[in-house]
């Protein structure tokens, strides 16, 4: 075997080796972009129904608010029901280990609360634009979050 013939055996052999770890680096860079795309979807889908979950908790306390001044009002049990059910998903949402997510359930229970209690409306006003600030900025914090971590910051 002339050196020619070993030259081009060693040519095949890092051939071979620089393909085969391409291969492998391709393969797991393909699973973690995989990975990393549905934990994005998912924790996309959850800030949406989270966004959504507490507007129409809102927007349902304030119609019960609303309702109550007229004794007539029909549907109240049903409204009152939508309301608890919302308050619940809205705390099933939340992780409760979490500072911040605990703030909200705070502020959601309360809003329940003052809604039952009839209280004056300045200080239901006040709790509801509260839990919307809060929730705004956590769904904002979330959101950098999923920005940070789509781009492979792990912080």
């Amino acid at each position: 075997m002339g050196s020619t013939e070993i030259m081009a055996l060693i040519g095949i052999g890092v051939t071979f080796a620089v393909s085969s770890a391409n291969l492998a680096y391709s393969i797991w860079s393909n699973k973690r972009a995989s990975f990393v795309n549905t934990v994005t979807a998912s924790r996309l889908k959850w800030i949406d129904s989270l966004r959504d979950k507490v507007s129409e908790f809102i927007a349902v306390t304030t119609c019960l608010v609303d309702r109550q001044r007229d004794p007539e009002a029909p549907d109240l049990g049903a409204l009152r029901m939508q309301r608890d059910t919302l308050l619940h998903q809205i705390i099933l949402h939340l992780n409760p280990g979490d500072p911040e997510d605990q703030r909200i359930k705070t502020l959601v229970e309360r809003v329940r609360d003052l809604e039952e209690q009839g209280s004056k409306s300045t200080e239901l006003s006040s709790a509801l634009l509260g839990l919307r600030e809060a929730t705004g900025n956590y769904l904002k914090k979330e959101w950098n979050r999923v920005k940070r971590e789509s781009t492979g910051d792990p912080s």
